[in-house]
């Protein structure tokens, strides 16, 4: 888990950096598509050079199809909704996700979450919010695409928990790759430009990232309790700040920091309590 918050955070470092680089703001899309399509060809060539690769699965509508629309829905939600909003709202409103996941762990898989658990959590959102809290957060109507990004989130772990296993984390990750990187490229049309292929360094950076990312999370979420692992998604803001500093030269602040120490105080408390448990 913790793997995979560290790549997501480079990966949205990079996407950022690269669209802040090409000319207009109508590119966001195209970078998505672009990075989808070298997602996609690198998972293929290791499934490929494995022996797995089943070209049957692609095409022939499964489970795997539902969790990527579900992808899909999540990633066009978000991304839609950093446009139109402060993105310390979106995060605010998406990082409550850990909590519901846990809640959903108790719900449709029956684990076992006592207070010390609980407060583990709550902590660890309480730390979250030091660092993403807005000076004013009134509702408007921009809000209903990160909480329907939030409640994707839910979904899609859930969704993943279930899955049979006899389908490896690799075409898991390929086959939503597929179909987000189809949906963007549709998305991109209306807004598409001669991009700078320049950009195809920081785009294959990103792909990378977010690969590892979506495998780590996966395999995550289908090996372990989901009440066990959810905390662990607190640990992108530690991440997400040093990446910015490094790719975006954004410096953090001190609530930041303090949120940090918070975030990673919960995190080793709930491991603490798994090890006596094993």
């Amino acid at each position: 888990m913790l793997l995979g918050q560290f790549c997501f955070s480079v990966n949205d470092s990079l996407v950022k950096w690269t669209v802040l680089k090409m000319p207009g703001n109508d590119n966001l899309f195209m970078v998505v598509f672009f990075r989808g399509a070298l997602m996609c060809l690198m998972i293929s060539t290791i499934l490929a050079f494995q022996g797995k690769f089943r070209f049957e699965r692609i095409i022939k509508l499964s489970v795997l199809h539902g969790r990527g629309l579900i992808e899909v829905g999540l990633t066009f939600s978000f991304l839609t909704s950093i446009l139109m909003l402060p993105l310390t709202d979106v995060y605010t409103i998406l990082l409550t996700a850990p909590l519901m996941i846990t809640a959903s762990g108790v719900i449709f898989f029956k684990e076992r979450v006592g207070p010390r658990e609980w407060f583990a959590v709550s902590t660890g959102f309480a730390g979250v919010m030091i660092v993403v809290w807005p000076d004013e957060m009134g509702w408007e109507i921009g809000y209903v695409l990160p909480l329907f990004a939030t409640l994707m989130i839910v979904i899609r772990e859930v969704y993943t928990k279930r899955l049979p296993h006899h389908y490896s984390g690799l075409e898991i990750v390929l086959i939503t790759g597929l179909l987000l990187t189809v949906a963007a490229g549709i998305a991109s049309i209306p807004f598409w430009q001669t991009p700078d292929w320049a950009i195809l360094v920081p785009v294959f950076g990103a792909s990378l990232a977010v690969s590892v990312a979506h495998v780590m999370t996966v395999l995550t979420v289908r090996l372990a309790p989901l009440s066990v692992t959810s905390p662990g998604r607190y640990s992108i803001i530690i991440f997400g700040a040093i990446s910015a500093f490094f790719i975006l030269q954004e410096i953090p602040s001190l609530s930041t920091i303090l949120g940090s120490i918070i975030v990673i105080g919960s995190g080793l408390f709930l491991l603490g309590l798994e090890k006596k448990k094993a």
